[in-house]
């Protein structure tokens, strides 16, 4: 693929001023002079230095606009220019000012989280100066001296290849004056060059794929991709397949197609199913594929942020921050797993990133096609309302292998019935017992790490609290710890209650350390793999722990949702949910859904091969529907029942939220901030038809030593929301020692 010319296609701005957005947290622009020297040669989405303040300390902005006049007195000027050319495509900076619109955020953040800091950084990249002939002939100028013409005629002999000015210098026998003074002589010009320290090539030598064929299913959710790019227009596929249905294949073909056309395509997935084994799917089909994953080092990023930009690269893949790849030739963007809270970015700007891909393909005028064995129920409504969304389904697995049997264990039985603390039922041990036996593979899931999930005292009923969160703290056996999963903070445990003196410290709750104690101890000559958030902190542990378990040299796999994602193993005839109740009990509206997602996709990873599997869900409410329908694989039936119970209380999909959140190291005062912001927010809303739900402390109400209090806005569409923040949003502005955040479709109330 021929690389991309990076230059602009809109022209540069001949403007006497220009919009300047910083990254400084203020929700404006600063309008500043452009110099005559950089007209012409400053394009919207540059980056400029600019004197900012009272001081006027330089600071780093980015140019959005040009401006011809402002009422604006005593203006200062741009500095000087960062980057030779713009950085941001045209459809990522209009992305940028959509984004700090709709997630009520200052444009300048925005444009800072879109563009990689190891980009900014340019790292991995030197900078060095090249002197370079210009076309001005030596008859226009007066006289040129004997030291002059050596570095000419040395520059003629390097036959165009551009030499460095000490390089050139040693070469002509002189100093570089000699050079700077042909410089104003204007015979030669000095340019300012990034180059690759570590510059390789990314074609990738393919082999002869194996022949595929494509069940009825898969041709035809194909056929309707293709249609769309074909026609090079704008449309949400949702492919809504079971697992093992075949998605990928079809993602596959549809990005071979758009890349035949010579237009680039954009793979977002959840960072912990982005395996090896996706990554090489991908690769054993393209030649050109560039990542995006938190994984990788500054060089490495800003490298394969360059291959996307200069063209090199035909496919994308990456997780939630990949949306915002430079891919000037933008064909496709595909979703997977598209129903995964992950998309969801935590901290400012607060974007999902299905809804961001679903707004740059609009732009563009490109199809996005969302993948998912259980779609969000936004995007299962949306099918069903919106002009623009269609349905394709993958109803069967390949090769018409079946979905597993689910058993549900009541574990309130186990309780019963047996003595001492057991993780594993009598059916699962029995399972895994068999599984081992036969040369077959087990994945145990467990959403919570650690060992016992709180330490409690019997005698007076004293729970361990982190002193900086509202929130237990999680004991860990390895190395021996108390500690808290918001802010880190690690103690030792008590030998006696703090409370009240006694010895009756219990350690209550299974974490994923005391399933993996239990299993060694049952099962001593089973060799198992830990993947948690607390196993997996050295560079590339992922990666060898699934490649052990692929080449048969671990016998169970164990982990949080690191196991339920991207993992396909034919090997594995044994899932066992060790406690399907963790997320049902939850305050969030969500729970129910989040539920259903989690046990339909662990138990997907069995069964894919022609052994079979089975599934064992293990829970204290077998007669939660949540669970029932979800051992049924029963995902209509589902989406009825809750979309039923959300369209009543009007949650979305039926409705937009945002969340206010104040935050303050003084409770009394963060009380006091949220009671001033719902004042200031009452009348408004009830003109613009929205509802407040608060003020009140959040579920967690410390955390990091800071209090929380929190509102929701409940509004009957995006549109009335949109207008709502438009309106109020100049009076938003918290005292100076008050935190406040704004968060627009927010996944999680805690």
């Amino acid at each position: 693929m021929p690389e991309t010319d990076t230059k602009p296609d809109r022209p540069a701005l001949q403007t006497p001023l220009v919009a300047v957005a910083l990254p400084i947290g203020v929700d404006q622009t600063f309008t500043y002079i452009l110099p005559e020297k950089l007209r012409g040669k400053v394009w919207p989405g540059q980056r400029v230095k600019v004197p900012f303040g009272r001081g006027s300390r330089s600071a780093v902005g980015w140019v959005v606009r040009g401006l011809e006049t402002t009422p604006i007195e005593d203006l200062k000027a741009v500095a000087e220019t960062i980057d030779d050319e713009p950085l941001l495509t045209e459809d990522l900076l209009d992305l940028a000012f959509w984004m700090a619109r709709y997630y009520v955020t200052p444009l300048g953040q925005v444009l800072e989280a879109i563009l990689p800091a190891a980009v900014k950084r340019s790292a991995g990249f030197k900078t060095i100066q090249l002197v370079v002939r210009t076309d001005k002939s030596e008859s226009e100028v007066d006289r040129i001296l004997s030291k002059q013409r050596r570095v000419l005629d040395r520059l003629a002999q390097a036959e165009g290849t551009p030499l460095a000015p000490r390089e050139l210098a040693r070469q002509a026998g002189c100093t570089p004056a000699v050079i700077k003074s042909l410089e104003q002589k204007g015979l030669v010009r000095i340019e300012t060059r990034e180059v690759d320290e570590f510059a390789r090539d990314l074609f990738i030598e393919l082999e002869e794929p194996k022949a595929i064929h494509l069940t009825a299913e898969q041709a035809l959710a194909l056929q309707r991709i293709k249609a769309k790019t074909a026609a090079e227009e704008f449309g949400v596929i949702v492919l809504q397949g079971v697992t093992g249905s075949g998605k990928t294949e079809v993602y596959l073909r549809a990005i071979e197609d758009v890349v035949n056309r010579g237009r680039q395509a954009v793979v977002l997935v959840p960072e912990i199913a982005l395996t090896p084994q996706t990554i090489r799917r991908f690769r054993e089909r393209f030649t050109q594929v560039a990542v995006l994953h938190s994984d990788l080092t500054d060089v490495e990023r800003h490298r394969q942020w360059r291959d996307i930009r200069e063209g090199r690269a035909d496919v994308v893949v990456g997780a939630r921050s990949a949306v915002f790849a430079p891919a000037s030739r933008l064909g496709l963007i595909v979703i997977d797993e598209e129903h995964e809270n992950s998309f969801k970015q935590e901290t400012s700007p607060r974007y999902h990133a299905r809804d961001v891909a679903i707004m740059r393909a609009n732009l563009v005028g490109v199809p996005v096609v969302l993948g998912s064995a259980t779609p969000s129920l936004e995007s299962y409504q949306n099918v069903r309302t919106l002009g623009h969304y269609q349905e394709a389904r993958l109803a069967q697995r390949i090769g018409g292998r079946p979905m597993p049997p689910v058993h549900i264990i009541d574990m309130r039985q186990e309780v019963v019935e047996r003595k001492g603390h057991h993780a594993l039922s009598r059916a699962l041990e029995k399972a895994i017992a068999e599984a081992w036996r036969k040369q077959e593979q087990t994945i145990l899931f467990l959403n919570r790490r650690g060992f016992s999930t709180h330490l409690f005292c019997v005698k007076c009923g004293h729970v361990a609290r982190c002193p900086d969160c509202d929130v237990g703290m999680t004991y860990h056996a390895k190395p021996g710890v108390l500690q808290c999963h918001y802010c880190g903070q690690k103690v030792p445990p008590p030998e006696t209650c703090p409370a009240c003196g006694a010895e009756t410290i219990n350690y209550w709750g299974t974490g994923t350390q005391r399933v993996e104690d239990e299993v060694q101890r049952k099962f001593p000559d089973i060799r198992l793999g830990r993947m948690d958030a607390d196993s997996m902190r050295l560079r590339g542990g992922h990666s060898r722990l699934l490649g052990a378990f692929r080449d048969g040299e671990v016998d169970i796999l164990l982990g949080t949702q690191m196991v339920a994602k991207g993992l396909d193993f034919p090997n594995v005839t044994v899932v066992g949910v060790v406690n399907a109740d963790v997320a049902l009990s939850l305050p969030d509206f969500r729970a129910n859904e989040r539920t259903f997602q989690l046990v339909t996709q662990v138990a997907g990873r069995t069964g894919r091969g022609p052994k079979g599997g089975e599934v064992f869900v293990q829970t204290f409410q077998p007669d939660h529907l949540t669970i029932r329908l979800a051992a049924r694989h029963d995902y209509e039936a589902f989406a009825r029942d809750e979309l039923a119970t959300r369209e009543r209380l009007r949650y979305p999909p039926f409705g937009r939220l945002a969340r206010i959140l104040v935050r303050s190291q003084q409770r009394q005062k963060a009380h006091e901030a949220i009671q001033a912001v719902a004042g200031r927010l009452i009348e408004p809303a009830r003109i613009a038809g929205i509802t407040v739900l608060g003020p009140q402390p959040c579920p967690i109400a410390k955390l990091s030593r800071f209090w929380r209090y929190h509102l929701l806005l409940k509004a009957p569409s995006a549109r009335a929301l949109l207008h709502f923040f438009d309106d109020i949003r100049s009076d938003l502005s918290p005292p100076g020692n008050i935190q406040m955040a704004i968060d627009v479709d927010p996944q999680s109330t805690l």
